[in-house]
């Protein structure tokens, strides 16, 4: 019988413990609002600089998501006028806050407009639902807004380089435990 001594198995035990880890994450929105799953109901949801207006829908074994997206003026500062980038989620999760679906929207850069919003649709597919228990919808996002619009696209300078507005961020979404 081989034995092995300890700075043989440190990296056997790392690897391990790896793996361990990796298995027992997930991801949460167990900290943001989220309202029961509906179908074919107008819900709204206040998250800190977004209001959610939306109806669910299901379809051949898919949850579908429509609704726009509003900006909430009285949280932005006033002198924002772009969304320079801006990411929008939707999750699906458990009565604990745990993940099941999710899907998410890459927007390209436009005008700050409070009234018209961002629409958006997403499709969740589940591989595997909850036993028991009802299911929620929440949402999540990554803003970048300016004072203007940038004069040079990021691909071909660095970011915000040659401009010397203001630049606001702000991102909510799911957590990884």
């Amino acid at each position: 019988m081989k034995r092995y001594t300890l700075p043989q198995l440190r990296p056997i035990t790392i690897i391990f413990l790896s793996l361990l880890f990796i298995g027992c994450t997930h991801l949460s929105v167990k900290h943001l609002r989220k309202n029961p799953w509906s179908l074919n109901t107008n819900q709204t949801l206040d998250m800190s600089f977004w209001r959610f207006e939306y109806e669910g829908a299901f379809i051949n074994n898919i949850y579908n998501i429509r609704g726009v997206a509003y900006p909430k003026k009285e949280v932005i500062p006033a002198w924002a006028e772009w969304i320079q980038d801006l990411w929008l989620s939707a999750y699906l999760s458990d009565i604990n806050g745990h993940v099941v679906a999710r899907d998410i929207k890459v927007y390209l850069p436009r005008k700050l407009d409070y009234d018209k919003g961002v629409e958006f649709e997403f499709v969740l597919q589940p591989e595997k639902l909850p036993s028991a228990g009802p299911l929620f919808v929440t949402f999540g996002y990554t803003m970048q807004l300016t004072s203007h619009q940038f004069d040079k696209p990021p691909l071909i300078d660095r970011p915000l380089t040659g401009n010397k507005g203001n630049v606001f961020y702000a991102s909510q979404g799911a957590m990884t435990r």
